[in-house]
């Protein structure tokens, strides 16, 4: 009887112990049963008193006093005090930067001119120095083939344009001019003369004699 009843108590104690474990799996499995729950639970198995979770307060935020807010108010106002006067300091150095650009693009277009125009001067005068150079040269070259005997100047004459020739003997008087074409004997250098005579009376500095080429009326 007394092993019947042990038994008895066995069986029972094997049912809660399984009951609880389910339910122990059952809350961890569900999520419902965790960490702080399972402390809840085991103070109530061990007959233990809970202890009642605090409640959580909820913050309040103090309103702002007005003395507060009106220098909040006045700070912001002195502030944008300041970025205005910053921004209009910096526009007003752009103006001026830009006023100062303008003035030297116009400076520097104005020296531009006065230096082409320096320059345009400077070549007329070199060009008319030139001139006078060459005439002067031409000057002296011809008082000197005027004097030399006509076969040294025939002989320069072969050297030159047929041109420079023309020039030469269009300023020498005719009888000079004459005496140097005479000198004009071989083929290539008849060849010459006839060249420049055409010449000659193309500018209508002379005008041929076709009966006798080496004369110049």
């Amino acid at each position: 009887m007394v092993k019947l009843i042990f038994i008895i108590l066995i069986t029972v104690l094997l049912v809660h112990s399984l009951a609880i474990l389910g339910l122990f799996g059952y809350g961890a499995a569900t999520g419902h049963f965790d960490a702080e729950k399972r402390e809840q639970y085991l103070a109530t198995w061990r007959g233990e008193k809970l202890v009642p979770e605090p409640e959580e307060k909820e913050t309040v935020t103090e309103a702002e006093a007005p003395q507060e807010s009106g220098a909040r108010i006045a700070l912001l106002e002195v502030q944008r005090e300041i970025i205005t006067r910053e921004t209009q300091r910096d526009i007003q150095l752009l103006r001026s930067r830009q006023e100062t650009l303008t003035m030297e693009r116009e400076k520097l277009a104005e020296d531009i001119q006065a230096l082409q125009e320096r320059e345009v001067s400077f070549q007329k005068m070199v060009d008319e120095y030139n001139q006078k150079a060459q005439e002067e040269g031409f000057r002296k070259a011809l008082k000197n083939y005027s004097q030399m005997k006509p076969k040294m100047v025939k002989d320069d004459f072969m050297q030159m344009e047929d041109a420079d020739v023309v020039r030469y003997l269009g300023e020498m008087k005719s009888e000079v001019a004459t005496k140097i074409l005479e000198q004009f004997k071989t083929e290539q250098e008849q060849q010459k003369r006839l060249a420049v005579m055409s010449l000659l009376e193309e500018y209508r500095v002379v005008k041929l004699d076709r009966n006798d080429q080496g004369k110049i009326r």
